[in-house]
């Protein structure tokens, strides 16, 4: 007589509600980081920790609240990083003067995403990037 093992679930999304200040930054950087580590994408960690650093630096400079979400999800060709805030203004690219310190965070993170957007609600909004691997995990 065999038994029948349960299928092997995949980890869920990381959905993390936090205030945006310098000091968790780095907290949630490694976070990124050991999610990346448990979804067997750790080839994405660089781009994908920069981008959540910069969505979450972007509530910090340029909303009315430091207060917001994280969220990971892992998609078949990468991850998807998510930050929502309360601002219902969207994210202003611009060129940036470059002898500024700051200014290049929505290009930064254009330039790292296959893809990225905005999505406005009427309570705020959804600033995400999609970080995707060389070779989807499912083709692994």
């Amino acid at each position: 007589m065999s038994v029948a093992l349960p299928a092997e679930l995949d980890p869920p999304d990381y959905h993390q509600e936090l205030v945006a200040r310098p000091e968790t930054l780095a907290i949630m950087r490694r976070i990124v980081s050991a999610h990346l580590d448990l979804w067997d994408l750790r080839e994405l960690s660089d781009a994908a920790t920069l981008c959540a650093h910069e969505l979450l630096t972007n509530v910090m400079r340029h909303t009315g609240s430091p207060l917001c979400t994280i969220t990971l999800r892992r998609r078949p060709d990468g991850v998807r990083v998510t930050v929502s805030d309360s601002d219902t203004a969207p994210p202003e690219r611009r060129e940036p003067d470059w002898s500024e310190e700051s200014g290049r965070g929505v290009l930064l993170i254009a330039a790292l995403a296959a893809q990225c957007g905005t999505v406005m609600r009427q309570d705020g909004k959804d600033v995400w990037a999609d970080i995707r691997a060389a070779t989807p995990a499912y083709a692994r």
